[in-house]
């Protein structure tokens, strides 16, 4: 605490001691406080993701419906999101929908459109319009070739 900056202040011999033992301070500092904004983005990016793949199927499943379970606001939500998983929320419920849909194409006889509805999408040209674009190629294609996109 303050106490122990005052005492290296007083029992230092130089100005680059202090500075040399400020600058660990500080270091130590913000390795606690990183720390501690991990642990607690952790357990609410967890919550958050496992409400996700609990819900993915809903079609209303939204930002704004996944920030108000993790009690934040959706702008701070989005933010914290996007930096520590390393893509949007959009992307993130993207591709566990069309994950889900891989297993459902290579698990199921259900069609294209089924599917759709089934990991959450309204519209089944939408869903043959993202799938493509992610995968690289139609479900139908998908299907056909086993799985191996």
């Amino acid at each position: 605490g303050l106490a122990d900056v005052n005492r290296l202040i007083r029992d230092s011999r130089s100005v680059g001691e202090v500075k040399f033992y400020l600058k660990k301070m500080f270091t130590e500092a913000m390795r606690r406080r990183d720390e501690q904004a991990e642990r607690k983005y952790g357990s609410l990016l967890q919550t958050a993701c496992q409400y996700i793949d609990e819900q993915y199927a809903n079609e209303d499943i939204s930002l704004n419906t996944v920030a108000n379970k993790v009690n934040i606001s959706p702008s701070y939500f989005s933010s914290i999101f996007s930096r520590e998983m390393g893509r949007t929320f959009v992307e993130y419920l993207t591709g566990v929908r069309l994950e889900k849909a891989k297993e459902l194409l290579m698990c199921s006889h259900l069609n294209s459109a089924e599917i759709a509805y089934r990991v959450g999408y309204k519209d089944p040209h939408y869903f043959g319009y993202l799938f493509k674009k992610s995968v690289g190629c139609t479900p139908r294609e998908y299907r056909t070739r086993g799985g191996r996109d």
